[in-house]
């Protein structure tokens, strides 16, 4: 089974990709490295660096991917930006 994981270089997403991948599975890992960092990242999981919000990016994810599942991590979560920054967040 295929799994992609949104927002795998962050620290939640790569430690979950990592014991997918110990699992068994195989992990496609989405993420535009605004929070997250390329050496989070497995070596057995494939990387796309994309963003949730380009349809066109997700469509070609899901044209050339069988994916069974998805699990979701990408987000910003720093309460002081997000005050000062509204907008980004309401994205």
């Amino acid at each position: 089974m295929k799994i992609l994981v949104t927002g795998g270089a962050g620290y939640i997403g790569s430690v979950v990709s990592m014991e997918l991948l110990t699992l068994g599975y195989e992990v496609v890992i989405l993420d535009n490295l605004s929070k997250g960092h390329r050496g989070a990242i497995p070596k057995n999981a494939e990387f796309i660096c994309g963003d949730l919000a380009d349809v066109s990016c997700l469509n070609q994810v899901f044209a050339k991917n069988r994916i069974s599942g998805v699990m979701h991590f990408a987000a910003s979560i720093e309460v002081g930006e997000s005050m000062q920054e509204p907008e980004r967040y309401f994205e």
